[in-house]
């Protein structure tokens, strides 16, 4: 198995909460596993680190990376900014047409709902990284892409854990809902808005469920 296909399958494992924060990552056993060489275990291990998904403690390895709670409140400065700026610029560019998946996915009744309702964290983050996507694609500036892709693995571990707060999922359903009826309106101010504000609550609960989310 290449070290590519090794990255891959450990960076899934870490992205959808199988290997926890803390979890060590021995190389002999995960090469046994994964039927590949220590070489490869060791590079893919490499890249994640640059990725900050893992890290190597002293005495201890390479474990899945832990949470900071002051860098996950740098990794939201940067966020809110970003993805607001995002969404003016998609805002400015697209056509209403260009939103209607994402009507449907966030609909009343639609399956954003339904996973919210069922506790689907796996499929509701499906849905909010579609949102991303789209919104990135149609904002169409170079720059802006880079940066946050570069960010994409932390933001969507963060994800993760605050919509596993309670009423997250419906808040945040709530919140997108508005911010694509600015979209397909073409009103960029409040698109940009709406979401800062949803990354400002969402922000919140961070601050509030600290103990629990770290």
């Amino acid at each position: 198995m290449k070290r590519q296909t090794v990255e891959v399958k450990l960076r899934e494992r870490i992205l959808s909460g199988t290997l926890a924060p803390g979890d060590r990552l021995p190389e002999v056993q995960l090469a046994e596993e994964l039927g590949t060489t220590r070489f490869a275990v060791r590079t893919a291990l490499q890249a994640l680190e640059a990725r900050k998904l893992v890290e190597r403690i002293p005495n201890a390895g390479v474990v899945v990376s832990r949470p900071d709670y002051d860098r996950l409140q740098e990794i939201y400065d940067v966020l809110e900014l970003l993805e607001g700026l995002a969404a003016r610029l998609a805002a400015q560019k697209s056509a209403p047409s260009d939103w209607a998946a994402l009507q449907a996915l966030f609909a009343d009744g639609g399956p954003l709902e339904e996973a919210a309702e069922n506790g689907d964290i796996d499929a509701f983050l499906a849905g909010i990284d579609q949102y991303r996507d789209t919104v990135i694609r149609l904002a169409d500036q170079d720059f802006l892409t880079e940066m946050l892709t570069g960010v994409r693995d932390q933001s969507h571990l963060l994800r993760r854990r605050i919509l596993m707060t309670p009423g997250r999922m419906q808040e945040s359903l709530a919140e997108h809902r508005q911010v694509i009826d600015a979209l397909v309106c073409g009103d960029a101010e409040v698109a940009e808005q709406l979401k800062r504000h949803n990354m400002q609550t969402a922000r919140t609960r961070l601050s509030r469920y600290r103990e629990f989310l770290l």
